[in-house]
């Protein structure tokens, strides 16, 4: 068994440096939910405008609408389930590890904020601004589950800062164009496959005593006592810009649509261990250093449909594509010279496909429903990671808004969204190559509040 082991183990290669799977921070994370009318009508209205403040983050050309000034403000709890099954955990050159448990729910309940203004300069000038979080991600694995050598915990966070302008062309056509200031911060962690590293240096004669010693301190392939820590910090501003125009192709259609550019964010930060048996704490590989790392977030573009079909009854329609193919590879740049970290991707553009009907009952109360199918850019198993498990999904919504008087307005909106079945096959880059295969299922629930006041 032993001489079966050892010669398994001299294809590992060196000591076996620990890459952390950072692939969470370049998967289709984007937050579409910005506002609590378009939640109830899984945003098939957005492009074409909501009547609000808030409508200017899909397009800022929407404001041209808006009388005064006006304020838009909610927030929206997103509550998603993540559950991870049939796993099986090995180790190139060693084989099987296979222990740990599934790690529950993996899925972070979040709290996303939004804040709009609009006021208007004159009557064919807007200006506004709007406080959003367009990108997130939070998963958090149970301690000793099966996939920890992927990921334990996955925090990335975007914060959009837009400054908007409008202009009305003609009685039919309004533009709008926007800069996007962006706080990128990014905390991954995962455990550290001590065992393993320690039967790779032992392969390589880098241990003295061979397996034996590593046997002695316990440091076997998989071992949970055994495992150090990873974590990986970094944060950064980058800037970007919107446009977007709405024309009224009859009193009863209206066509939107909306261009959101691409924005490169360079993070800076540290790559730190923690937690790492004596036998391994020399390894300039799991050494802590300065690290950076390039945050590729995507272009969109959207075009919008609203038919007005009576009094009451009013259709959308909202196509969105979205450019994750910026995302082949992600790569950690080491400060100390080590060997960058490096994802593959290969991640695919996606379209996003909604469906709304909203019924005016009257003058103060309005109905929301809609459908969407929102597309994943993961590939395959091979490039889906434990960080952000995608799949495609299915958006079902249900909204309402209330005029309390002719200043204040609310609307809410409740979305449940379902994910497909899917399964991964994930394997870990450099030395030290760990596989992960099982199947993910899961869904979310969100629900949110937003008050628009007109001074």
């Amino acid at each position: 068994m032993q001489h079966a082991i050892r010669a398994r183990a001299r294809i590992l290669l060196g000591a076996a440096a620990l890459v952390l799977p950072l692939s969470g921070l370049a998967a289709g994370f984007a937050i579409t939910e910005q506002n609590a009318t378009g939640l109830g009508d899984a945003y098939a209205g957005a492009t074409t405008g909501n009547g609000e403040a808030s409508g200017l983050y899909f397009n800022p050309a929407a404001m041209a609408d808006l009388q005064g000034t006006q304020l838009s403000a909610g927030l929206i709890d997103i509550a998603p389930t993540i559950r991870f099954s049939d796993g099986r955990s090995s180790v190139a050159g060693i084989g099987n590890i296979t222990n740990g448990n599934n790690g529950g729910n993996a899925g972070e309940q979040a709290w996303v904020p939004n804040l709009y203004l609009s006021h208007a300069l004159d009557a064919r000038t807007r200006i506004g601004f709007g406080f959003s979080v367009p990108y997130g991600l939070a998963t958090q694995y149970q301690d000793g589950w099966i996939g920890r050598y992927h990921a334990l915990t996955s925090e990335v966070q975007v914060i959009n800062l837009n400054p908007a302008l409008s202009y009305r062309v003609s009685p039919t056509l309004s533009i709008g164009a926007g800069l996007n200031a962006q706080y990128a911060n990014a905390n991954l962690s995962s455990a550290v496959d001590s065992g393993s590293l320690c039967y790779g240096a032992a392969a390589q004669g880098q241990v003295p005593g061979g397996f034996a010693t590593c046997n002695a301190y316990g440091l076997t392939p998989g071992n949970p006592q055994a495992d150090g820590l990873a974590q990986v910090k970094g944060h950064d501003w980058a800037f970007g810009w919107n446009v977007g125009l709405i024309y009224d192709l009859t009193p009863a259609t209206r066509l939107g649509l909306s261009y959101r550019a691409a924005v490169d964010h360079k993070l800076k930060g540290q790559v730190t261990y923690s937690h790492i048996p004596a036998l391994l704490a020399g390894n300039p590989q799991l050494a802590d250093t300065s690290a950076s790392a390039a945050l590729d977030l995507p272009a969109t573009a959207s075009l919008g449909l609203t038919q007005r079909l009576d009094r009451r009854w009013t259709l959308s329609g909202d196509l969105t594509w979205t450019q994750w193919s910026r995302f082949s590879s992600l790569r950690v740049v080491k400060g100390n010279g080590q060997p960058d970290l490096v994802t593959t991707e290969n991640w695919r553009n996606t379209l996003r496909y909604a469906l709304g009907l909203s019924f005016a009952q009257n003058e103060r109360l309005t109905w929301r429903g809609g459908l969407a199918f929102d597309q994943t850019p993961v590939p395959d198993a091979q490039h889906r990671t434990a960080r952000l498990p995608g799949s495609d999904r299915t958006w079902v919504s249900l909204g309402m808004g209330y005029r309390v008087s002719p200043q204040l307005s609310w609307d809410l909106g409740y979305t449940y969204i379902l994910f497909r079945n899917v399964p991964i096959d994930n394997t870990t880059e450099g030395s030290y190559r760990n596989t992960l295969t099982g199947q993910y299922r899961g869904h979310v629930n969100m629900i949110g509040a937003q008050a628009n006041y007109r001074f």
